[in-house]
C-alpha cells in the first residue's frame, strides 16, 4: 500500500466544524468504495485540514473510480472549500502489484481484525482485489465493506475478550451464523457480477486430531480435503487445505487440538431423522 496526504485548503470562510465534516465525508465515501484502506488520521495544520491515508496502487483516487456517494461528496468538498482535495504520495514502493480480477481463476472472501486490505481476494495470489475495480455496483461495494468491517470487530473480539470467546467464534467459523450467511450471500452476488467462481473462506480453530483430516464439508458432508493438500503450517494462507466446489467453501485444518476445545463449531452436522 502507498501512504498519501491529502490536503483540503479552503477559499471560503466556514466553520472549522462543516470543512473538516465535508471532508470527512468524502474520505468515508473513499473508504467505503475500496480507494483508500484501512483507518485514517485528519487534523488541522496551519490553517489546511489534512488526512494521511493508504492507497492500494497509485491512481485509486481518481475520479473515474468514485462511486455515486463519492462523487456527491465530492461537490460538497468543492463546495465548502472552492476548489478541489490536493493528493500527494508520500510512500512510492514499485514492487506492490495490485492483483487483478482478469488473471484470477477464483476469488474467495475473507478478512481478519488486523487487515486493511480488501475482503475480495485473488484465488492464485492471495491478495486483495480493491472493491473499485471490480465490475459491481455501489450497493454490492457498501455490503462487502460493512461485512468486512462486521468481520473484523468479531474477530478482534474473539482474540482479546475470553468472556465472548465462544459467541464471536462461532459466528466466524459456523456455516450458518449471521455472519456467514450473509457473507455467503455476498459470495454468489460476486459470482455472478464477476463470472469467477467465489468462495468463502470458514476459520477453522479448534479441531479433533483424530478426524481432523477427515472431516465433511460443513455444508453438504461430502469429502473435501484436497488431494495434493500440502502438510506444512507455514504454507500461503491461500493454498487451501479444504474446498468444496459445490458449496463454494474453502477451510484450513485446525490449529488447536485441546481437549476442552470445541471442534463440534463448524463441522458438518447431519440433518435429524423427522
Amino acid at each position: 500500500m502507498l501512504l498519501a496526504r491529502v490536503s483540503f485548503i479552503h477559499q471560503f470562510e466556514h466553520e472549522e466544524f462543516e470543512l473538516a465534516d465535508a471532508a470527512v465525508r468524502y474520505l468515508g465515501a473513499l473508504l467505503r468504495n475500496g480507494q483508500i484502506c484501512g483507518e485514517y488520521v485528519t487534523g488541522w495544520s496551519e490553517g489546511i485540514f489534512q488526512a494521511y491515508v493508504r492507497l492500494s496502487h497509485r491512481t485509486a483516487i481518481e475520479e473515474r473510480y468514485l462511486s455515486e456517494d463519492g462523487r456527491s461528496c465530492l461537490t460538497m468538498v468543492q463546495h465548502q472549500f472552492g476548489c478541489d482535495p490536493v493528493w500527494e504520495i508520500l510512500d512510492d514502493n514499485k514492487s506492490v502489484r495490485v492483483p487483478t480480477l482478469k488473471s484470477a481463476s477464483s476469488l474467495y472472501l475473507f478478512t481478519h481484525g488486523l487487515d486493511a486490505d480488501s475482503p475480495v481476494n485473488h484465488g492464485d495470489r492471495g491478495s486483495g482485489i480493491p472493491l473499485h475495480l471490480l465490475p459491481i455496483d455501489d450497493q454490492l461495494r457498501s455490503e462487502l465493506f460493512g461485512w468486512a468491517e462486521t468481520y473484523s470487530d468479531l474477530d478482534r473480539v474473539w482474540f482479546r475478550t475470553a468472556a465472548l470467546e465462544l459467541p464471536t467464534y462461532q459466528q466466524l467459523a459456523d456455516l450458518n451464523s449471521e455472519l456467514s450467511t450473509h457473507g455467503r450471500d455476498l459470495c454468489r452476488q460476486l459470482e455472478v457480477a464477476t463470472g469467477k467462481p467465489t468462495f468463502y473462506y470458514l476459520i477453522r480453530h479448534w479441531g479433533d486430531l483424530a478426524v481432523e483430516n477427515n472431516r465433511l464439508c460443513p455444508g453438504c458432508g461430502k469429502t473435501w480435503l484436497q488431494p495434493d493438500s500440502p502438510m506444512p503450517s507455514n504454507i500461503p494462507f491461500h493454498k487451501f487445505h479444504f474446498r468444496c466446489h459445490d458449496c463454494r467453501l474453502v477451510s484450513h485444518r485446525a490449529v488447536c487440538f485441546e481437549a476442552d476445545g470445541h471442534p463440534e463449531i463448524g463441522a458438518w452436522q447431519p440433518p435429524e431423522n423427522t
